[in-house]
């Protein structure tokens, strides 16, 4: 669906309460926002929606879809709307900031640490780190939301307060991941998802659930295990079940998670970083925390890439037996 297609029933439905707000409020700032919503529903006949008025070129897809009345990419901006624009992303900056966990965390016998990097000044990756009430027992996840920027980063504010709201119930894992993906499902446009890989660790062991993020690693006895499951992102399907594994680790043995801005970080020569190199990587390094292991390995991926700038949102976590 083309997104003049997808913003129409949008349009016409504010057209339609604008018009009877008019006709019992006077406020000429109403008749200003039909004269907008009129003039974008003519840019979507004419065939013009979603092209910059002064370049011609196509408006960044996550400013239109935050606000499809705009008119204007960014290098044309005027004054007021550029400075408009940059409070409203420093101000998104701070929130999604807020949302964060602390970047380090002790909890029973696991101690974990994350690294967070965007690729702009917000991200669309999604880290939780939440104790249980008993402090004997965290709640953990690492996912990604379809898209980049502005929009990535509110649908990531969005899972991120489902997340919350369903761990307060305290339902066991399989029900909280389907009833996450339900509500997200139900709460998003069709084209919205997320992958997502997120479990609890108690008394050394783990149970984990995967929602069509990259595969989870185990590091113990000098190898790595790769931790394969079946599971569509959330978002796709609402009656989607997600399966959970066990597993039992020793002391010193560590679980990572990581965002594929890890695997697909490329070079000068637009050579992937990979897999591959990722478990070469582990296999040969041997930091004795997690905080240690989590920084060695955005130091590896940084390396790889070089002076090349960031094209995805790069988040890695690790939860460590101690």
């Amino acid at each position: 669906m083309s997104d003049s297609a997808a913003v129409l029933p949008l349009l016409l439905d504010r057209r339609e309460k604008l018009q009877a707000a008019a006709r019992s409020i006077a406020d000429p700032s109403l008749h200003d926002l039909l004269s907008q919503v009129d003039a974008a529903l003519n840019r979507i006949q004419s065939g013009a929606y979603g092209l910059c008025e002064s370049c011609h070129e196509p408006i960044e897809p996550d400013r239109l879809r935050a606000d499809p009345l705009a008119r204007f990419c960014l290098d044309h901006l005027d004054a007021k709307e550029r400075s408009a624009h940059e409070r409203d992303l420093q101000l998104a900056t701070q929130i999604q900031s807020k949302l964060l966990p602390p970047a380090s965390l002790i909890v029973s016998d696991w101690e974990t640490h994350y690294s967070y990097q965007a690729a702009g000044p917000v991200g669309g990756d999604y880290c939780e780190l939440i104790p249980d009430e008993d402090g004997q027992s965290l709640f953990f996840a690492l996912g990604d939301v379809a898209g980049k920027g502005v929009a990535a980063s509110l649908l990531m504010t969005h899972l991120s307060a489902i997340f919350r709201s369903l761990l307060s119930v305290h339902l066991p894992l399989p029900e909280l991941m389907s009833r996450a993906n339900r509500l997200f499902c139900e709460s998003t446009l069709s084209a919205h998802y997320a992958t997502m890989v997120c479990g609890r660790a108690s008394r050394g062991s783990l149970e984990i659930s995967n929602a069509g993020h990259c595969p989870p690693l185990l590091v113990r006895n000098g190898r790595i295990e790769r931790l394969d499951f079946p599971g569509l992102p959330l978002g796709m399907f609402c009656s989607m079940q997600y399966p959970v594994q066990h597993i039992n680790l020793g002391a010193g043995e560590s679980l990572i998670l990581y965002s594929d801005g890890v695997t697909e970080a490329v070079d000068a020569s637009a050579t992937e970083f990979g897999e591959d190199r990722l478990l070469d990587f582990l296999l040969q390094s041997t930091p004795h925390s997690a905080a240690a292991l989590a920084q060695a390995i955005v130091a590896r991926v940084a390396h790889h890439r070089g002076p090349q700038p960031p094209t995805d949102d790069l988040t890695v976590l690790v939860l460590r037996h101690r």
